[in-house]
Order: C-alpha cells, then structure tokens, then sequence
C-alpha cells in the first residue's frame, strides 16, 4: 500500500572521485538528498564492502546496510553476525540473498520503519587516527563556512585529506587563494 521511488547507483566500493560510478553515487546521494539509502553490501567481502559504509556514514541521509550474499559467505566458511555488525555500526543491518530472494521482505520492513521514523539511526562515525586527527581538525578549520551546499564540511575535510581531486578543484574554487595556500 506504499508507492516508493527507487534509483538504483552504479555498483562502487567508495564515494571517493576515482571513477564516473563513484562520482554518479555522491553527487546524487548529496545534490538529491533521497530519504534513505540501501547499501547493498557483500557479506562475502565484508571488509571492501565496509569501507563504503564509513563513508555513507558521514553523509547526512539515514541508511540502512543490506547484508547480501549471506549464503556464499556461509560456502566460504564465513561466520557474519549481522546483529553484531547493526551493533558495531549504529544503523540498521539487514541479512539477505537476494538470488532467492531470502531477506528482501525483512528489508522492506526495515525501509518501511526507517522512512515511517521508527527506527533509532545512531551511526558510529569512523574512528580518525589520533596522529591524524590534528590535521583534520586543521583542515575542518581552512574550510570552515567556504563549503558550498550541498557537501558536508566535515566530510570534506576528510575527503581532502584521502586527496580527491573533484573535492580538491571544488574547494580551489571556493577558498581565497591566500587561504589556500597557508
């Protein structure tokens, strides 16, 4: 009894400006704003997979982690806890295979209570490096009130940091020279 609009993103492993899929996925989760995002994430390759999803995490649209290929990790011997991981990460985790389809009306619940404001998002931010973190805090401090809408600054900052070149150009264009340089 519920109409929804889905975009389906090009497949990618990170939002960093490496590639016309990863630039397609942060510019129209960030420009759109949708309501929820699903990242579809593979429990076979959870460690590549996670990677994305700390970055999602700093974004300010609510998400949900759909834990896809639970059976191919169980073939491979993988024990994946997905209440373990919802724990770990803050935000709701979903288990699914999708090739039968065992998980997707569990998914659809879980949209279902996030978009209805049912369901507590309190995402754990990545954890930065405390040799690090100095240097965050300095580059925070650069691009504090320069940041154009719709980019969060503190996301920027980090992605400046990992050297993204469309986010590096972006905020050329928007810092004073003599504030870029310093």
């Amino acid at each position: 009894g519920r109409d929804y609009r889905l975009v389906d993103l090009p497949g990618t492993y990170s939002l960093t400006a490496n590639s016309p899929e990863e630039v397609i996925a942060r510019e129209f989760i960030l420009r759109e704003q949708p309501d929820l995002v699903v990242a579809v994430v593979s429990a076979a390759n959870l460690e590549r997979s996670l990677y994305l999803v700390s970055e999602l995490i700093m974004l300010p649209t609510p998400l949900i982690v759909a834990l896809n290929m639970m059976d191919v990790a169980g073939h491979e011997g993988l024990r994946v806890e997905p209440q373990v991981l919802e724990a770990a990460l803050g935000l709701p985790v979903v288990p699914m295979t999708a090739t039968r389809p065992e998980g997707a009306r569990d998914l659809l619940r879980a949209i279902d209570r996030a978009l209805d404001g049912k369901c507590q998002f309190n995402p754990r931010l990545p954890a930065i490096r405390d040799d690090h973190r100095h240097v965050l805090e300095a580059v925070n401090a650069q691009v504090s009130g320069l940041v154009p809408e719709p980019y969060p600054a503190d996301w920027v900052a980090l992605k400046l940091l990992e050297g993204d070149g469309e986010v590096t150009r972006m905020m050329q264009e928007a810092l004073p020279a003599e504030r870029w340089e310093s």
